[in-house]
């Protein structure tokens, strides 16, 4: 799968245009002021891909009747809100099947992860003194708008996930971790940066591998 960015022109003019049509006759009632744009949107989607945002617009859009659109029509509303946060058109219009391989992010970059951003690292579970659980030789933390145990295709290709250089002290990691100490693993929680070392209030752990050799 090529990763791509909403800078790649990933959606046309046309179907930005249908998508102003489709968010004026069932978003604009509760969104006067048009879509989220600028820092406000940065602040929700950067480090996502489209298909978070996607999936969030279908299952609470409309307010009144949420997953009643077409897809294609959220697709469209979609494209409407990449053109209103000036990122650029293309030639070929947004499909549901590329959505995973868009990634939203500031022209100049990706950035690191905002404080307080739910997040899924991949990393060694290892017990600490005191009864403290750590992940070590993690991966950079990667923003995810789900806050259970990853599944299916997701958990599936977290297996290929190497390992990093990333320390990270878990919080309210419940039940205990017990059985996956010295296991590969996965943690979503909470990203709390501090300069005495960087901590994740916890979601969701679970084994990737018995072992943690890579």
């Amino acid at each position: 799968m090529q990763v791509q960015t909403v800078w790649s022109g990933v959606y046309s003019d046309a179907q930005a245009t249908r998508g102003k049509a489709q968010f004026e006759i069932h978003c604009s009632t509760c969104h006067r002021a048009g879509p989220r744009t600028g820092d406000a949107f940065m602040q929700t989607w950067a480090g996502t891909d489209l298909t978070s945002l996607f999936n969030q617009m279908k299952t609470s859009m409309p307010a009144d009747a949420p997953s009643t659109l077409a897809d294609n029509a959220y697709l469209d509303i979609v494209a409407y809100m990449l053109q209103a946060n000036a990122f650029p058109a293309g030639s070929d219009e947004l499909e549901i099947d590329v959505l995973k391989s868009i990634r939203v992010e500031r022209q100049e970059g990706p950035g690191p992860v905002p404080n307080f951003a739910l997040v899924q690292i991949v990393g060694c579970l290892t017990q600490a003194p005191e009864n403290v659980w750590m992940v070590n030789n993690a991966s950079e933390p990667v923003r995810t708008k789900d806050s259970q145990a990853s599944k299916d295709e997701e958990l599936k290709n977290l297996g290929k996930t190497g390992l990093g250089s990333q320390n990270f002290r878990l919080m309210n990691a419940y039940p205990a971790p017990d059985p996956y100490k010295g296991h590969k693993v996965e943690v979503k929680g909470l990203l709390i940066r501090d300069p005495k070392g960087d901590r994740i209030n916890v979601t969701a752990v679970q084994s990737l591998a018995s072992t943690c050799g890579k």
